[in-house]
């Protein structure tokens, strides 16, 4: 059983705040207050849902009361709710002065909007009204062609083209230190890799920055 003071220094180690714990785990403030200061011993599913929030933002839970952020990690995620979950990290991501100043650009392959929203639902505008309110954030994206159903006023999204690329490159987000490949045909979609690591997130940036080179600034006519 995690103590109170392994879920204080774990949202140090996020700069969360117990509203911002309670708001992402899908509990109320006065719980998340009541457990970390011992007043209540916490219901074993509200204890989980406390650990399974911050181990999606690599957050591990050690015994005789540590806590240590990992550097690397490998996860599968499925369904509605995390790709809800996955897209708060992409805003989460988004939030940060590296995605600003260009050390950490995001950049998107060969993602279908129109599929992307179909999968997203309701969260789909709930996402671009925040994004929208994010001032000096651009999101870069290699598309095979023009997306006809983009919102206005996207202020944030850069297009390049790549005809060729539809059928030949995967899906994939860079963002933060993560690398994410999106599978929208899997039985419960969308089905998403997610690796967490600096390295080749950097990688896959230098990857994304040769095809950004090559793409087109506007589509390109099919012959």
């Amino acid at each position: 059983m995690i103590t109170g003071s392994q879920i204080r220094g774990a949202r140090g180690l996020l700069d969360w705040s117990a509203d911002l714990l309670a708001e992402k785990a899908g509990l109320s403030v006065d719980t998340v207050r009541n457990i970390e200061k011992g007043r209540v011993q916490g219901h074993s599913s509200s204890i989980d849902k406390i650990i399974q929030t911050f181990a999606a933002y690599d957050i591990e839970f050690l015994p005789d009361e540590g806590i240590k952020k990992r550097s690397e990690s490998v996860s599968t995620l499925e369904g509605f709710e995390n790709f809800k979950f996955f897209i708060d990290q992409v805003y989460d991501a988004a939030t940060k002065e590296s995605a600003r100043d260009g050390t950490k650009p995001i950049c998107v392959c060969n993602v279908d909007n129109n599929i992307f929203r179909k999968h997203l639902k309701d969260y789909y505008f709930v996402h671009l009204d925040r994004m929208k309110k994010l001032e000096g954030v651009q999101i870069r994206i290699i598309a095979p062609k023009l997306d006809a159903n983009q919102p206005p006023d996207v202020h944030y999204l850069k297009y390049k083209f790549l005809n060729e690329m539809k059928s030949t490159v995967a899906p994939f987000y860079v963002f933060g230190d993560n690398f994410a490949l999106i599978d929208f045909s899997a039985p419960n979609p969308p089905k998403i890799l997610l690796v967490k690591s600096p390295a080749l997130a950097d990688s896959f940036r230098d990857q994304f920055e040769i095809m950004w080179g090559n793409a087109a600034d506007k589509p390109q006519k099919v012959k």
